[in-house]
Order: C-alpha cells, then structure tokens, then sequence
C-alpha cells in the first residue's frame, strides 16, 4: 500500500529523516513511535506530500508520490488527516464539518455520506451545533468523520489524543482505532506514548534521532528489543554490569546465559519489573539473590520495589521488582528475588 524507500530529508545540515525504509499493508494501522525530536512527524509530512525528500522515495500503491524530481501534491494524494489540535471550522455546523472535503459528490450522495458517517461515530444528535458547543470528545469524532468522508486510500494521524486528558483520551483511542479497522481504513499514527502503540499498532515503526531503529509488531519489540534504547523506551527497567566468561555472562545479580558474545566482553543486562519475582524463601537456583529494600512506591494494584545489590546503607546499583499487592517491608530488609532469565536482555557495553 505504502512504501517508503531510503528516503533522506535535510533541513540545512541537520539530516532529521536518516535512510527510512518501510512499507505499510492494507488494512494495517502502523505507529511511528518515539521521543519527541525523533523524526516521527518529518516522516509522516514526507509521506503527506508537504515535504520534498533530499533522496529516496515514497510510493503509494505503486506510485511513486514523492522523490527528489517530484512531489506530489497532498489533495492529489488520496490522504486524509487527523490532527491533534482536530483543525475543525469554528463557522461550519458538524454536517457541514464532515461534508466539506466531499467537493466531487453531489448534494444527495453527499448527505447520504454525511448521514452514514454521524450515525457511525454517534453524532446525529449534535449535526447542526457548532464545534464550540461540543465536548473535546466529540470534537475528536467529528474530526475522524470529516478525514473518513471522502474514504481516503491512507489515513494519517498526528498525536491525535494527546491533548485530551487521560480517561477520554483511552476511551477516543479505543473508538477510533477499533473504527478504523471495522472500515479496513490503512492507517499511519504518529505517537511519543508507548502504550498507545502496544496496545492500538498491527506493527510499530520505533525511531530515535532520525533514524528507524526497530520495526514489528509490538510483542516482538517489547519482547526482543534490538538495542538498549528500544529496551528502554518501553518503560521501567533495570540495568547491571555483567562479563562474558564462557558460556556465561556473571553479574552481581548471578549468572545469565551468553547470547553468543564474545569473552571478556563487557555488557548491560537489562531487566523489566516483571522480569523479577519475590520470593518467600531462599530458591535453589542459578537466578535467586538475597538484596535490600531502598524503596516501596505503592501503584494501587501493585509495588513497585527498589531492590539493592551491595551492603547497606549504600548499595553499589539497584532493580526494580513489580509485586502484584501492597508490602510490608522497611529499608534495609533484607529478601530474596528469583529473576526470569528469558526476559533479561544483554546488550555490549
């Protein structure tokens, strides 16, 4: 459906879009995902048409849209937007919001349009206010009607639920994501959240200083991430220095299996909260450690406790363990953790 091929865009000498290389299929809902800065919304201006690559090109279902010769424009594209600030006509009712990019149709098959798209996103009731007197998750969905009505090829979104506040925020995201993939919509959403990419993407697209870092679908990069930042950039996780001695890597943690590095090698072993169990007991096993407790942060259906390696009252590096209910512990307990080797990622330093 959509290709991107080793496309560049150079603002002066600051390369922002390094190389990117990805394609999205029919029907699929892809997240640019990363921090802010990255590239992410370079990216989809290029794949919009309102920016000229330096090199490479981008083609829609076999066309190439744009490249250094050629660009394109956006309202020849086949594109439709949905932008984070919902870009709504202040002196246009909702029908009217929904009707305007539907220029070609004529007035009966645009009302019918109209008509199909308010009961769809449950706004029947409200098509002759104005967007002033609709509520901020309302406005989202008139947004969303009036990029659907002209049944774009390709959908772009920008950040569209940034600026609502949490509850709505999830409740639009559900509604939206699930409406476009009812209608088959192939859909790009640029996004600095990671959780909104984990849970609404088919396959994310993860950037960082311009350049694509990682791409697949999100169990694969939470599960296998390529990098320390890839592992990181999906929240809490702990880091501890290991070598490579044989086939083991030995840490102050224990000993971890040797992904195939080489000996005396330097690397970061990273864990994730849930990577790390409490144990009751001290565990015959490779993975069981006795640490100290320098903090309990309680998250209403869980701890999260930052556990010590070294002697107290100043332990050398920590981790963090995830216990599903509220602790009883005080700083400087001493209790023993059995970690999960499988989900420990090893990286060179």
């Amino acid at each position: 459906m959509l290709v991107l091929e080793n496309v560049w865009l150079r603002y002066g000498k600051n390369a922002v879009v390094q190389d990117a290389s990805f394609e999205v299929r029919e029907g699929e809902m892809v997240c640019l995902l990363g921090p802010s800065g990255c590239g992410k919304t370079s990216t989809l201006r290029l794949i919009a048409g309102l920016d000229r690559p330096n090199s490479g090109k981008v083609s829609i279902k076999g066309k190439t849209v744009s490249s250094k010769q050629k660009v394109v424009p956006p309202h020849k594209r086949d594109i439709g937007f949905l932008f984070q600030d919902f870009a709504l006509f202040p002196h246009l009712t909702v029908s009217q919001n929904i009707a305007y990019g539907l220029v070609s149709s004529d007035r009966r098959e645009t009302g019918v349009r109209v008509d199909e798209l308010l009961r769809r996103t449950r706004l029947s009731e409200h098509a002759d206010k104005y967007p002033h007197m609709l509520s901020g998750g309302e406005q989202q969905r008139v947004a969303l009607a009036r990029a659907l009505a002209p049944r774009p090829k390709l959908l772009l979104l920008d950040e569209p639920f940034s600026g609502l506040d949490t509850m709505l925020r999830e409740q639009m995201r559900e509604e939206t994501v699930g409406t476009l993939k009812e209608l088959g919509v192939t859909s790009i959403m640029v996004t600095h959240d990671p959780e909104e990419a984990l849970t609404e993407a088919d396959r994310i697209v993860l950037m960082n200083k311009g350049q694509i870092v990682q791409i697949g679908e999100p169990r694969e990069l939470y599960k296998f991430p390529s990098s320390v930042f890839a592992a990181q950039f999906f929240g809490r996780i702990s880091q501890i220095n290991g070598v490579v001695d044989g086939g083991n890597i030995k840490t102050d943690l224990g000993v971890f299996p040797n992904p195939e590095l080489s000996d005396g090698i330097e690397v970061q072993v990273l864990l994730r909260p849930e990577a790390v169990r409490v144990s009751p007991v001290q565990q015959d096993s490779n993975f069981a450690s006795e640490l100290l407790v320098c903090g309990i942060q309680y998250t209403g259906n869980s701890s999260l406790i930052r556990l010590g390696i070294g002697e107290w009252p100043q332990p050398h590096s920590h981790i963090e363990v995830r216990h599903p209910e509220a602790v009883s512990y005080d700083l400087g307990d001493k209790i023993w953790i059995e970690v999960d080797p499988d989900q420990a990622f090893v990286f060179p330093k």
